[in-house]
């Protein structure tokens, strides 16, 4: 991918992640975006992912589609993966880039988190927390467990 390809894809991601977290009321901080904009928004997330050759081709080795990138975000946002880090919204981030990508979708099997023997539960935990780290510490390539 080259220079303004990368710039281009930064700020298209960087648009969809504030869609994505989005407050109508200042006052009302548990209120979501509404679900038209949500939808909109992963779309966008979807287009991201399709329009990366190198995210495509990960999706590709693993036969997912982009229900399956909404599917992973919805999951990325229930184990606590819907914040930022490092500037990075993780939850829509960790979708974007092809090694962040390879990492769940090696460890995500029939809707749930599978690590090392462990629970779905710890797993997802470990996961999240994984890439929050990733980002937070601006790590780039495989991410290492």
């Amino acid at each position: 991918m080259g220079f303004f390809q990368s710039f281009k894809k930064g700020r298209r991601l960087k648009k969809v992640s504030r869609q994505l977290t989005k407050r109508t009321d200042i006052t009302d901080v548990y209120k979501l975006p509404s679900s038209e904009d949500k939808e909109s928004a992963l779309n966008e997330l979807v287009d991201i992912c399709y329009s990366d050759e190198y995210v495509k081709m990960v999706m590709d080795y693993y036969n997912k589609d982009g229900q399956t990138i909404k599917e992973l975000y919805s999951k990325l946002i229930l184990i606590g993966a819907g914040q930022y880090a490092g500037g990075h919204f993780v939850a829509a981030s960790s979708l974007v880039f092809p090694l962040t990508l390879k990492f769940l979708l090696e460890h995500y099997n029939n809707d749930t988190f599978s690590i090392n023997d462990w629970d779905s539960y710890n797993s997802s935990i470990f996961i999240a927390h994984r890439l929050i780290e990733y980002f937070e510490k601006g790590e780039v390539g495989e991410v290492t467990y």
